[in-house]
């Protein structure tokens, strides 16, 4: 009997551990930001208040297999929503997330990276660019499967996510938290991405 209870508590801390991490997680982030939240930084990305689960649609990766957003659950996911095409605005904001995961040393192994292109499977430009980026997730869908993931990454008094170009973090139990505008400084995602690293273990 001890041991049934026992267990029945370790199931509902863990339970409520699931539920209140990516309000924890967002609250550090938000005081560890300089004065005024993140609104009033030009480094740093915005928050997204609440965090926003993200459901599952089923998508198809480049080799033609399904994906769906829980597969990327467990671990930090760096997402860009681009076209089939990668001109010069998406090479560098490729870049720039290559880079940031890369300056986390040891710990970028906890960050993915997916791409999700709104116009079909990758053309020649993209596929050159994808050279460069060993490990990028690139999925694609039809336009019904489309329209229902950009309306998740729909941000209010943003640019619509298709033309964006913007940067969205996703938490390792699927939840939208953070976005970064088009043009965004690697510097101020790498710090976020270091903060959000070293305060959790999850991911």
């Amino acid at each position: 009997m001890e041991n049934k209870k026992g267990k029945g508590r370790q199931q509902l801390i863990i339970l409520v551990a699931f539920f209140i991490a990516p309000i924890v997680i967002a609250v550090i982030m938000y005081n560890t930001m300089p004065a005024g939240g993140p609104s009033k930084t030009k480094n740093h990305g915005d928050l997204v208040s609440p965090a926003r689960p993200l459901t599952d649609v089923i998508l198809q990766s480049e080799s033609g297999k399904e994906f769906k957003f829980s597969d990327m659950h467990n671990t930090w996911v760096l997402v860009y929503i681009g076209e089939a095409d990668c001109d010069k605005v998406c090479a560098e904001n490729l870049y720039k997330m290559r880079q940031s995961r890369l300056a986390q040393r040891g710990e970028h192994l906890r960050i993915k990276r997916l791409y999700i292109s709104t116009s079909g499977k990758a053309q020649s430009s993209l596929n050159k660019v994808l050279k460069e980026h060993p490990g990028l997730e690139v999925v694609s869908g039809n336009s019904s499967e489309i329209n229902s993931v950009l309306a998740q990454f729909k941000l209010e008094n943003k640019a619509e996510a298709r033309s964006a170009n913007r940067l969205y973090l996703v938490d390792p139990f699927g939840n939208l938290m953070m976005s970064y505008d088009n043009g965004f400084d690697a510097k101020g995602l790498i710090e976020d991405l270091t903060i959000l690293l070293k305060i959790s273990r999850i991911g």
